[in-house]
């Protein structure tokens, strides 16, 4: 014990010259490496948020499980599995989810149609909570549309919109080789485009997917893509732990042999991949900061073996070991990367804290948006400090510091006394 502290003592005096409390070249180094904790903690932080917020918003605008009937495109009898999957203690509603268009003067724009229950909601997707304008009724012939379609078409609350179905107008045309496009006479039938007042506005929060979504009746839906009455192409399913649905997706397909099950982990694998990958890529590129960070403090550590080179020689000829002179001289890279990553902890944590309003800063300063939701989907950058993380950027740090001290301590064990004090 009493030779650690000794050593921890030389490994002090030798951090800082005679008059000061830190030398200039110390403070480098434990700047360094704080900067490269601060940045490495906060990149993990945001990547983190963002990864959490994603999954949020997908269990908010989609069912934790989906139920489907890949060979026919749609569900014929929802009530019958719905009754099934309540029985496992689960919410279930019908929807159907297809393509449209919605017509705004001489202009079609592409959009997405959801037709459900309106008294079902919360089974599926809890519409009525986010509704900002209007109210949730949903009734035959009525639409809600989000914040951002009605700014984009300039819709109101009370104004009425035309739906057009993809299906409906290629049944009106057919394509022969070599003469093109015509009527087709075989149907001679001209189908028209669906109305529906819009009764609500609401926001779920999540850019691609408010830009893009309309719920109507599901009725209507039926009508509009000449589905069979009261069907749906999905059943959408609730649980109570939408992280943890091993079990209730093996009830599921056990309960309902010859239909598709999918849970949101499954439908949206690629993308949850995706994410993960970038988060512990950005944590291989980062920790590259510290490194850099280490092989200063090995350069500083050099440079005081250097300038220490008569007192080295002066310690090992009353009898120091190359063990101690060594150990003294790694405990000071372990010094230097404890102070750094103490304070790139309370840098990364403060950054985080604050991040909102930094950005908003720079943006004001730089006149430029740094976080655009229509690119980025929130409104505010998401970031959660995750205790797990911050202890591996911690102790990764500390490690890498201690280690960039290996070459400095090993060249000062092997300095020979005679020749350190003959030449000093």
């Amino acid at each position: 014990m009493n030779t650690f502290l000794t050593d921890l003592f030389l490994a002090w005096r030798y951090l800082k010259p005679k008059r000061n409390a830190v030398s200039f070249i110390t403070c480098i180094s434990i700047i360094g490496v704080t900067l490269g904790v601060g940045v490495l903690i906060v990149v993990l932080a945001v990547m983190t948020g963002f990864t959490d917020e994603m999954k949020e918003k997908m269990i908010d605008t989609m069912a934790h499980i989906q139920i489907m009937d890949i060979r026919t495109g749609y569900v014929s009898n929802p009530d019958k599995i719905i009754r099934s999957v309540k029985a496992l203690d689960c919410k279930a509603s019908p929807v159907v989810y297809k393509h449209a268009l919605i017509q705004k003067g001489e202009h079609l724009v592409p959009k997405t149609v959801i037709g459900i229950r309106p008294d079902e909601e919360q089974s599926s997707i809890d519409v009525s909570k986010y509704v900002v304008s209007g109210n949730f009724s949903l009734k035959k012939g009525e639409a809600i549309i989000s914040d951002i379609i009605a700014e984009e078409l300039n819709l109101r609350v009370g104004d009425k919109i035309i739906l057009h179905s993809p299906a409906k107008i290629t049944k009106m045309f057919k394509y022969e080789e070599g003469k093109g496009f015509k009527f087709n006479d075989e149907k001679s039938k001209v189908f028209l485009p669906d109305e529906c007042k819009i009764s609500g506005i609401f926001t779920f929060g999540k850019y691609d997917f408010d830009s893009t979504t309309i719920f109507v009746n599901i009725d209507d839906a039926n009508e509009l893509f000449e589905m069979p009455w009261d069907s749906a192409t999905a059943i959408y399913i609730r649980t109570k732990d939408p992280f943890h649905l091993d079990n209730t997706l093996d009830s599921i397909r056990k309960e309902l042999p010859n239909l598709q099950v999918y849970s949101w982990q499954q439908m949206n694998k690629q993308f949850l991949g995706v994410l993960e990958v970038e988060k512990n890529m950005m944590f291989f590129l980062l920790i590259f900061i510290v490194l850099v960070a280490a092989f200063s403090i090995s350069n500083t550590l050099i440079t005081v073996v250097l300038q220490k080179t008569r007192e080295i020689g002066l310690i090992k000829a009353l009898g120091a070991s190359p063990l101690t002179i060594m150990r003294t001289f790694i405990l000071q890279g372990f010094i230097v990367g404890v102070l750094g990553t103490l304070g790139g902890a309370v840098f990364g944590l403060a950054v985080v804290h604050w991040r909102n309003q930094i950005m908003h800063l720079m943006s004001v300063v730089s006149g430029h948006e740094f976080f655009p939701k229509k690119y980025y989907f929130f409104s505010e950058l998401p970031a959660r400090i995750v205790a797990g993380d911050l202890l591996v950027v911690c102790i990764v740090s500390i490690v890498l510091c201690t280690v960039g001290a290996f070459l400095p301590a090993w060249r000062a064990a092997r300095l020979d006394p005679v020749k350190a004090l003959r030449y000093e």
